[in-house]
């Protein structure tokens, strides 16, 4: 019985270890990635073209999303929650540096296909700040063998993405602001 106990303890604090280690590590890295692989997307939309590097906008949308490869392993559950209630609180804040720069591509073609690339990627960024809560975590594993995940976490996640996706990016760029004050 007491060895059991043992057993069951250094399981749960194996878990704990995994989880709150290496598990986070590579949540973020794997987001970090997409997130790499959506800029690297842009880039070659630019050398093929379609975009400007010499633009205004172009320069915003790649910085922008730099600004969010470094404040992903910052997001959190916890700290997503506190964004949206604070951002609740000033609504009547303006939309993004990438949001404006995004609108203003003149060609709809290449605006929907940046859409789309900072879309997959600020999804990256949502479902790994999912898997690094336990809660959610457990919640997502759970919907995932129910079968569940897809209809219940994804139509809610493009039922908000807009949202979602401008405070991600908010908070990203207000992140950055901060850091170069400090550093």
């Amino acid at each position: 019985m007491a060895l059991d106990a043992i057993v069951g303890i250094a399981t749960i604090l194996v878990m704990a270890i995994m989880f709150y280690g290496p598990w986070q590590w590579i949540c973020s890295d794997v987001a970090r990635q997409i997130l790499f692989e959506k800029r690297d997307a842009i880039f070659d939309m630019a050398q093929s073209g379609r975009l400007s590097f010499e633009s205004r906008d172009y320069r915003t949308i790649r910085r922008s999303l730099e600004k969010t490869i470094r404040f992903a392993h910052e997001l959190t559950l916890p700290k997503f929650i506190y964004m949206i209630i604070s951002h609740k609180l000033y609504e009547n804040s303006k939309p993004s540096e990438l949001t404006q720069a995004i609108a203003r591509i003149e060609n709809v073609e290449t605006r929907t296909e940046v859409e789309a690339h900072i879309s997959e990627a600020l999804r990256a960024v949502l479902l790994m700040m999912l898997l690094k809560s336990p809660l959610a975590a457990l919640i997502l594993l759970l919907l995932k063998l129910t079968g569940r995940l897809i209809p219940a976490v994804f139509h809610w996640v493009r039922s908000r993405i807009a949202q979602t996706k401008e405070l991600i990016q908010s908070e990203a760029e207000e992140f950055d602001s901060l850091q170069a004050n400090y550093s």
